[in-house]
């Protein structure tokens, strides 16, 4: 039998008889999770993350806690309460954020690991790379599908926000 390793916030969802996420498996993930304020993060899409220390951590709450989070998919188990920087490359530059681990569900071989930002500026920043990165996937599943030559980047990126944006948390 496989250990689960849930925190007390995923605990009282369950208890409540509450989905907390959709699986991957099913090939459904909403863009924000409705029953914990996250938007998910596309699987396809590239992130990293590292562990901030005390003296790397020292600045996280200048202008308040964000009211908006992340989740995405990690072959690692990170421990909540742990303070964590991600780093998602958004055309041709690295958007870095500082958040707090909140959430972690053990799917087998990976984890999806739920982080809420530290501050105001990086839950703005991230709420927008967010965006961008969920048009750029949808912009590659439309490619896959219809074929590269009937893609028109602009009408795929009008089309991603019409259908999408007002599921995008506000802050």
């Amino acid at each position: 039998m496989i250990s689960q390793k849930v925190n007390k916030y995923s605990k009282k969802l369950r208890k409540e008889g509450q989905n907390l996420y959709r699986f991957a498996h099913d090939g459904i993930k909403p863009l924000l999770d409705a029953q914990t304020g996250f938007i998910h993060h596309p699987a396809s899409f590239p992130i990293d993350f590292k562990r901030l220390w005390f003296t790397d951590a020292a600045n996280d709450n200048e202008d308040g806690p964000g009211n908006i989070g992340v989740i995405f998919e990690s072959e690692k188990y990170i421990k909540p309460g742990t303070i964590i920087e991600i780093s998602i490359p958004v055309r041709n530059e690295m958007e870095k954020f500082r958040g707090k681990v909140v959430l972690v569900k053990n799917f087998g071989d990976r984890y999806e690991i739920g982080l809420w930002f530290c501050c105001r500026a990086d839950a703005s920043r991230a709420r927008i790379v967010e965006q961008i990165c969920h048009i750029e996937t949808y912009i590659q599943e439309k490619k896959y599908r219809d074929g590269p030559y009937a893609l028109n980047r602009e009408k795929m990126a009008e089309e991603w926000i019409m259908n999408n944006a007002s599921n995008v948390p506000t802050l």
